[in-house]
């Protein structure tokens, strides 16, 4: 192991991520350096799409696979069906420093992954024992398993299972983190949070991106907001659901044809950025994200609209949309434009939520509904602002 330029390496990973302002708590830089990432990166994909991974030896990594190891990239491990990554490092620790990992406190991983972060979050925790953490694909529990002992890590609890059920003989969890998108809050999750815990997932919003969603638990009641936008790949086993993901143009003739055709430009009194078509959802606009359609030079977010047969096209740096197919919705896009203009632009992070049971929720109140198949959200803003109820 040539240990001074792993180092070499190593410090300059600490730098790219200080100066991204990744190390909200102390703990944070220093769990990096006390948890090396190249000893739980078997392989990669370099590029994502490419047709055979990089193959890594943990223990004699070469100088260009520490060099893409030891930067803030998300690698892409084993491809679809059975897919797996290692998140983004800056991604990592900001859902580190959300989940306020305490010493002593225990927690629940859904998602074990390459085991970076179960690492990570043991040594935040000050014990492997209180570290528990779920994968659904038997052989990655077996790989980290092997990898967090080696790493120093060698109590952290490690289950193959369906993680959307938790871990029941194992609860209460003073924090649970969910390092995959779902597209639904499974009831285990809220059951087997300890009163006055945090529950961190990111939830998948058609299309739009994953923001994390951040819950407390006071009394039974689960509530809170979210903290910044996020993607990932979808949740697996019992409670997957493609309903929330991104589109792809190229399974669908229907839509294909519907972009080959002439677009229309249309004026937006502002710029249509995710915070704004997230606020589209919330008014229930049947809106998707599109993964591969035209754009403005690949920055643009495309949005399909199911019910009004149209797609719409962002320019990125002007108010100004292109519309294919039915330019009607895109005056409806428009009201709610203004509205959410209105409200002082909202960001997700602005929203206040409120978890209830399905149904649980008739009408919105102050705010928006979301209904998911397990969970019902309610979605607020401070004080003093004017809502209309989907």
């Amino acid at each position: 192991m040539r240990e001074r330029g792993i180092s070499s390496h190593l410090s300059a990973f600490l730098k790219e991520l200080e100066g991204q302002r990744c190390f909200g708590d102390r703990w944070l830089s220093e769990a990096v350096l006390a948890v090396p990432r190249h000893l739980f990166i078997d392989q990669y994909y370099d590029p994502p799409g490419a047709e055979r991974p990089v193959k890594v030896d943990r223990h004699s990594p070469t100088e260009a696979q520490l060099r893409v190891i030891y930067s803030d990239r998300g690698l892409m491990m084993r491809p679809p069906p059975n897919h797996s990554a290692a998140s983004q490092p800056s991604l990592v620790l900001g859902m580190l420093d959300d989940l306020k990992v305490e010493r002593g406190k225990k927690v629940l991983e859904i998602g074990t992954g390459s085991g970076w972060n179960a690492a990570l979050l043991a040594f935040g925790t000050g014990e492997n024992r209180l570290v528990y953490s779920i994968d659904i694909q038997p052989d990655l529990i077996e790989a980290g398993r092997a990898k967090l002992s080696e790493a120093g890590f060698p109590s952290v609890n490690l289950m193959a299972g369906d993680g959307g059920h938790g871990w029941p003989d194992r609860a209460p969890f003073d924090r649970i983190v969910v390092t995959v998108g779902s597209p639904d809050i499974p009831p285990a999750w809220r059951e087997q949070l300890a009163e006055d815990g945090t529950l961190l997932v990111p939830l998948k919003t058609r299309g739009l991106g994953d923001p994390l969603l951040r819950l407390s638990k006071r009394e039974g009641q689960l509530t809170g907001g979210f903290t910044r936008w996020s993607g990932f790949l979808t949740l697996q086993g019992a409670f997957w659901s493609g309903s929330e993901d991104q589109l792809q143009a190229a399974g669908h003739p229907a839509l294909q044809e519907l972009v080959s055709r002439e677009a229309k430009k249309v004026a937006f009194p502002d710029r249509v950025d995710f915070d704004c078509a997230f606020f589209f959802h919330l008014k229930g606009r049947s809106i998707q994200g599109l993964l591969d359609c035209v754009d403005w030079n690949g920055r643009a977010l495309a949005l399909f609209d199911r019910d009004s047969a149209m797609v719409c096209v962002a320019n990125p740096e002007e108010p100004v949309v292109e519309v294919y197919g039915n330019v009607e919705a895109a005056e409806r896009l428009i009201r709610d434009q203004r509205e959410w203009i209105g409200l002082g632009r909202p960001r997700i992070t602005d929203y206040s939520v409120v978890l209830a049971e399905p149904g649980a929720l008739t009408e919105a109140g102050e705010g928006w509904i979301d209904r998911r198949p397990h969970a019902t959200l309610r979605f607020s803003l401070a004080s003093g602002s004017s809502f209309r109820g989907m």
